[in-house]
């Protein structure tokens, strides 16, 4: 958590993504495919949420799409646009065999609160792994 995060994520990870890249909009479109639908994206729309024309939250499958164009998983690129459409700031947190836990940090949490939140709940999901026996373990 940052302590002041963009208020377009989204938007600013694809003006970094395609200049790291070298890439033109219309080639991140021609990237970006959902898997489940086949349904691409259009140069024109990328160029709308890059220029804040998109007013309310995309469509899943647009922003599955926009993830496989951008290389990222869909839940990373649904975290951005949540805070970027909806202006919740939201954690990640990563918890190992690449599982992950997403949530809305309440707004007036201090980073120190946040970094105390994500610790307890980081230890409660270890608590409640399966051993490798199958067996759940429970911890104090």
């Amino acid at each position: 958590m940052t302590a002041d995060p963009s208020p377009t994520p989204l938007s600013d990870h694809i003006r970094d993504y395609v200049k790291v890249k070298d890439l033109s909009i219309r080639t991140l479109a021609l990237l970006s495919v959902d898997p489940v639908t086949g349904q691409h994206l259009t140069a024109q729309w990328i160029t709308d949420v890059l220029s804040g024309r998109v007013p309310r939250m995309p469509d899943v499958w647009r922003l599955n799409a926009l993830a496989v164009g951008l290389g990222l998983d869909p839940d990373s690129v649904k975290a951005m646009a949540i805070t970027q459409w909806m202006g919740w700031e939201i954690a990640d947190i990563r918890t190992g065999g690449g599982e992950r836990l997403i949530f809305r940090v309440p707004g007036d949490y201090t980073p120190e609160q946040y970094t105390r939140l994500a610790n307890e709940l980081q230890r409660a999901i270890d608590a409640t792994r399966p051993d490798p026996g199958g067996k759940e373990r429970h911890r104090p």
